[in-house]
């Protein structure tokens, strides 16, 4: 029987599922690592951190010697920085490290059309500005450099015997990716300081080019794995995971609702121009996975159940609201971006807002216009990406809620489908290695049709909500000024009572 390892080196812990050529799962594992968090926004981790939680994951399967082939994916728009015997100088620098505000400004400002060139909006946490930073405050570093890493995928890949690769879809995250020329971006390489010779090579030219070598000895004994089984480098994690969960096809999507909540989907072709839509490279070049995220989902939720209703648990608020669901008579229309928005505006001054109060709205109206604003929200990401599926699958932790997902099937007018969803960054790291390696191709996406999956199909609400939607997205630019305002105002400047 042939065994396929994936991997997904994650925010706080790596995970591994074992499969079968034929795409069962026969195994799991997590091991976890600390992460370091400091003033003025740092966030880093060890990269050695990673590699040891790699060898206890596969120890703790009890298989690693029947292992066959290894897939890797993990954490995009990391810096990381290796030095000539191999050990990293200084911990990455996460993807949601901040420290380098005044270098992204700089940058801005020095490379031309860096936005249209990169085929996204540049903000604060992009690697070229984490890169500057390094030269500006730990200038010892970069020079003693012998190979820089941008994803810690390609990372644990070289570290088990591999080339230095980064995928495509990670690099298109980094603020260093020329999306015309197809290669890195020379005018952020030279304004960030970073040496050019020491960036990692692309991989995802096509389909299927994620094999980044073979398990050297040495790196076997620590793995537990047998030496020259092949390694390859599947999508960094939001590739990894619309793979894993529907595929990577134009027109596959999915909803996650998490404490935050995005719209995840393929499309045919980049956008015109840079939006508030994330849009990352597929391997091939054609294809784009596209990303629209709300700030809060399930954080604004929580909260509102806490100020509607401060006496009652999930279970008692979903019992008291399931008989007003598909009721739009009283609910207001919401913005529930409590700390800022990502989608279908970028704008950190946002806040949340009730529009169309009167006085036959009780406690259930607000809560239920709290789960409305923010599925409205991916349906104006959805319009944005002209993705219109009639069926979507629906993960994460929220998605628990029966009157959540009906009014997302209503607002989308979609079947929602949920089901079996675990580590679906494993199973596309499997997928990437059967393919590259030739092992197979009968690894399937978890909730790929002909999964087993709970659906949820459209109401009658379906038709209101069509009426609703275009006055929600005029919110938007109406109250943006408002907000900007607020923001403005000290609390001195605020009138007494």
């Amino acid at each position: 029987m042939t065994l396929i390892a994936g991997l997904d080196i994650g925010t706080s812990s790596v995970k591994l599922a074992v499969l079968t050529s034929e795409g069962a799962v026969i195994a799991r594992a997590t091991a976890s690592y600390d992460t370091v968090h400091g003033a003025g926004g740092i966030i880093e981790q060890r990269p050695e951190d990673w590699w040891d939680a790699a060898c206890r994951a596969l120890a703790d399967t009890g298989m690693a010697h029947r292992i066959d082939a290894l897939g890797v994916t993990g954490q995009m728009q990391d810096l990381i920085v290796i030095g000539a015997d191999g050990r990293s100088l200084r911990p990455a620098l996460l993807y949601s490290d901040t420290r380098a505000g005044a270098q992204h400004e700089r940058l801005r400002a020095s490379i031309p059309e860096w936005e249209r060139r990169t085929g996204n909006h540049q903000d604060l946490t992009n690697v070229a500005a984490k890169l500057a930073w390094l030269v500006e405050h730990e200038p010892r570093v970069l020079p003693e450099a012998a190979q820089l890493f941008f994803g810690a995928a390609g990372y644990l890949a070289w570290r088990a015997g591999g080339r230095a690769t980064c995928d495509v879809t990670t690099a298109s995250t980094t603020g260093l990716l020329d999306i015309d020329a197809r290669t890195w971006l020379g005018d952020a390489i030279e304004a960030s300081g970073a040496p050019a010779d020491r960036f990692p090579a692309l991989v995802g030219a096509e389909p299927g080019d994620a094999l980044a070598g073979t398990v050297s000895p040495a790196a076997a004994a620590q793995l537990g794995v047998r030496a020259g089984i092949p390694v390859a480098v599947a999508t960094g994690d939001a590739g990894s995971a619309t793979d894993g969960l529907v595929g990577s096809t134009p027109g596959d999507a999915y909803l996650y609702l998490g404490t935050t909540g995005w719209l995840a989907g393929v499309t045919a072709g980049a956008p015109a121009e840079p939006s508030p839509i994330h849009s990352l490279v597929l391997p091939g070049w054609h294809h784009r996975l596209r990303i629209g995220a709300v700030q809060s989902a399930g954080s604004a939720a929580a909260w509102a159940r806490r100020t509607f209703f401060p006496d009652s648990d999930f279970a008692a608020v979903e019992a008291a609201v399931a008989d007003r669901v598909g009721d739009l008579s009283a609910r207001p229309l919401c913005l529930p971006g409590l700390a800022g928005e990502r989608t279908p505006v970028r704008d950190g001054h946002f806040r949340g807002a009730f529009v169309g109060v009167t006085e036959a709205t009780d406690a259930a109206d607000h809560y239920l216009a709290v789960l409305t604003g923010v599925a409205m929200g991916l349906r104006h990401a959805a319009e944005a990406m002209q993705i219109h599926q009639t069926r979507i699958p629906a993960v994460g932790g929220a998605v628990a809620s029966p009157a959540w997902r009906q009014i997302l099937a209503d607002v989308f007018d979609a079947t929602i489908v949920t089901g079996d969803a675990e580590d679906p960054g494993c199973v596309s790291a499997a997928r990437a290695a059967a393919e590259a390696t030739g092992l197979g191709g009968r690894i399937r996406p978890l909730l790929a049709p002909g999964a087993v999956v709970e659906e949820t199909h459209p109401g009658p609400a379906r038709s209101g909500y069509g009426r609703l939607l275009a006055a929600h997205r005029e919110l938007y630019p109406a109250l943006a000024g408002t907000f900007h305002a607020l923001a403005g105002m000290s609390p001195q400047a605020l009138p007494d009572e």
